[in-house]
């Protein structure tokens, strides 16, 4: 089947979700200054949307196949274009933790689909790898734009219109996905049978069990810089709400950068030897940035080119973040066969949202009760331990494609 139609669609249903996944960030710190919540109360943004979808992941994720990937699709662009709706109409705090609640709901069901999809219109181990990459890093170049939007409306003091913006655009990528067609029969089969015992049956896989230990503490780093760097910026930098807002753009379009980059690198090297090099240049970059920030001070300007060297320099620490999660994603989803796809997808989503819940919320205690400065040391624990568990995570995955034949 033509596969650029498909890929279209996926990469804007993508683009989408990012915008509003990777902006929490921002919003924890909108509703701090309009509402005057506590930081311990904003931090619980990051929850609604996590632990959503992990709820509906859990519920949901074995009967995708049965429902159809495409259908899921459609589902998901449809609720979150009223959960947009609700927030950009409705000037209480409660219309935020409604749209993440949504927002996650339906990233749940997009993300099963999405990577289960990729199986349908991918051949090799290296191929899927490749479009895994690439369509990580336009989910992030979507993280990058969503930044630069709220900037924008941040500015002219009209932070809540984003969500029309956001609106109209899921709307763009229903009418693209109600006129495109994915074949689906290679998991007919097998989708009579979905079930909670198919996830379930994944665990008597001993590289399923590293594997979400990986994803666990990846998405915990990921997370607890992502939320809260627009908060470091703002009181370590003295940078303006417009301009943290804006540097968040940096961050993600160095994970972006990276994970397109990846797909070059992978042909020509391990794919666990690049990931322990991001890891370590992770690890020695923000422990320097701490190091050099300690009693920093710094005059508060309005224009991001005048902001600290070292604001720029740590909003690029998603360079050596960016290509682990879509690789070890897809590692375990090559290896598994097609119909398990779902099901993975499924444990993938839960314990990754677990991951980022957990990264945040760590964040929020330690910035609430000592510093933010103090906080961001936290993030080198997760780093360390992901290094060490990706080796044998390696070994676990190339004895079970030898074993399944699907090396």
């Amino acid at each position: 089947m033509p596969t650029w139609k498909i890929k279209t669609s996926l990469f804007l249903n993508y683009f989408v979700f990012a915008i509003l996944l990777n902006t929490v960030g921002i919003v924890i710190a909108q509703v701090i200054e309009d509402f005057n919540v506590n930081r311990l109360t904003a931090g619980t943004l990051e929850a609604f949307k996590d632990l959503s979808i992990m709820t509906v992941s859990f519920v949901f994720a074995s009967f995708v196949p049965k429902f159809g990937y495409r259908r899921t699709m459609i589902s998901g662009l449809v609720a979150v274009t009223f959960g947009s709706m609700i927030i950009a109409a409705i000037t209480q705090y409660w219309s935020a933790p409604v749209l993440y609640a949504i927002t996650g709901s339906s990233f749940a069901l997009m993300k099963v689909s999405v990577y289960s999809s990729v199986g349908l219109i991918t051949k090799t181990q290296k191929e899927h790898t490749g479009f895994m990459n690439t369509l990580e890093g336009v989910f992030m170049t979507g993280s990058l734009t969503g930044p630069l939007i709220f900037s924008l409306m941040i500015s002219l003091n009209h932070w809540r219109n984003t969500y029309w913006i956001i609106a109209i655009l899921t709307t763009i990528s229903l009418v693209l996905m109600l006129f495109t067609e994915i074949d689906e029969s290679e998991v007919k089969a097998e989708a009579k049978d979905s079930g909670f015992l198919k996830m379930f049956l994944l665990f008597k896989y001993p590289m399923v069990w590293v594997f979400i230990a990986c994803a666990f503490l990846y998405v915990m780093i990921e997370q607890s810089f992502g939320t809260w760097l627009p908060t470091f910026n703002r009181e370590i930098f003295h940078l303006s709400q417009a301009q943290s807002a804006s540097f968040l753009s940096i961050y993600a379009g160095s994970i972006a950068f990276s994970r397109f980059f990846a797909g070059y690198l992978s042909k020509r090297f391990s794919w666990l030897g690049i990931q322990l090099v991001y890891l370590a240049g992770a690890f020695l970059l923000t422990l320097i940035i701490l190091i050099q920030t300690i009693d920093f001070t710094a005059e508060v300007h309005e224009n991001w080119y005048e902001a600290p060297p070292l604001a720029f320099i740590f909003s690029m620490i998603g360079f050596f973040l960016g290509p682990i999660y879509p690789t070890i994603c897809s590692i375990v989803l090559s290896k598994l066969e097609k119909g398990k796809h779902s099901s993975m997808t499924g444990l993938i989503i839960i314990f990754s949202a677990l991951g980022g819940t957990s990264g945040s919320m760590i964040i929020g205690f330690f910035s609430q009760n000592f510093s933010v400065h103090s906080a961001f040391y936290f993030p080198l624990i997760p780093i360390t331990l992901l290094a060490f568990m990706l080796i044998p995570y390696k070994k676990l995955s190339d004895k079970f494609g030898i074993e399944h034949h699907t090396l």
